[in-house]
């Protein structure tokens, strides 16, 4: 989720003749991902991606970089990346292939090719995040949501939420990252809504710290509980200690399902001044 200097995550891997950057919209189920970011050993989305593309790029390297690293076990119904590919393969023919090559859990729900100077990161100025509790067991949806096995009062939720909203130093509701200098992010929406067998928590951000999202839902549910009383969430967040934080609440429950743009690559209308 968190944010690094532009030199610290380069993609230009697919500079000379028939090279293009390709903006790509995702989906995957996280559950056995290790998160988004390719390490030295273990599954990971942007290592999947990575081989995929390389292999349609004759075996040429590939570098794919995301709006958000999305950690171990969190989805995505809308997270975007790009990548500098040479291939003789258009847009069409390119979804085409790699939808073939996808495992079942990775799908790569649209493909463009963007401007040379478009970024998938620091291009974009908002990301949504939804979170989903689980208020009855439901093994259909159990990869997709925590299961809270006590009653939560909705309105105190709704409180609880708009004590996040505005532009704050949210390192308190984050975890360490060293990558991450900058730790100030504007919420600018937040609500929770109910449906069957669950209560869901959206939230819209020009940007999250690492694991801020799990540790926005773990705080509210600790007022919504009574065990800390609201005005606890603003003096948490002005005291800029991690002490301070409720417990994060589990991956599972967690997607990434929007990211916008001011000049969106795929066609999508975007008013930045909503």
């Amino acid at each position: 989720m968190d944010q690094t200097p532009p030199s610290a995550d380069s993609s230009a891997s697919g500079s000379g003749p028939g090279s293009r950057r390709i903006a790509m919209r995702l989906a995957y189920d996280g559950t056995d991902f290790l998160g988004w970011q390719r390490q030295a050993s273990g599954r990971t989305v942007q290592g999947v991606l990575e081989a995929m593309l390389s292999r349609l790029a004759g075996d040429r390297p590939v570098a794919v970089t995301g709006a958000g690293r999305t950690d171990s076990g969190v989805h995505a119904a809308g997270q975007v990346a790009h990548a500098d590919i040479t291939t003789t393969l258009d847009d069409a023919s390119l979804l085409h292939k790699l939808g073939r090559m996808s495992p079942p859990d990775l799908a790569v729900l649209e493909l463009v090719s963007a401007p040379s100077d478009f970024h998938a990161r620091y291009g974009a100025w908002r990301r949504s995040y939804r979170y989903t509790i689980l208020t009855r067991p439901d093994p259909f949806r159990a990869r997709y949501g925590w299961l809270m096995a006590w009653p939560i009062d909705i309105g105190l939720l709704e409180r609880a939420a708009s004590e996040l909203l505005g532009r704050h130093d949210f390192t308190a509701l984050s975890k360490h990252n060293p990558d991450t200098p900058d730790p100030i992010c504007e919420i600018v929406s937040t609500g929770w809504s109910e449906e069957p067998g669950a209560i869901v928590f959206d939230v819209t951000a020009d940007r999250f710290l690492y694991g801020m999202v799990r540790q926005l839902v773990g705080i509210q549910l600790d007022v919504a509980r009574g065990r800390r009383p609201i005005g606890e969430i603003a003096a948490t967040i002005a005291s800029r200690d991690r002490e301070q934080a409720s417990p994060a609440v589990p991956g599972r429950g967690l997607s990434l399902v929007a990211v916008g743009y001011p000049n969106d690559p795929f066609g999508t209308a975007t008013d930045r001044h909503r």
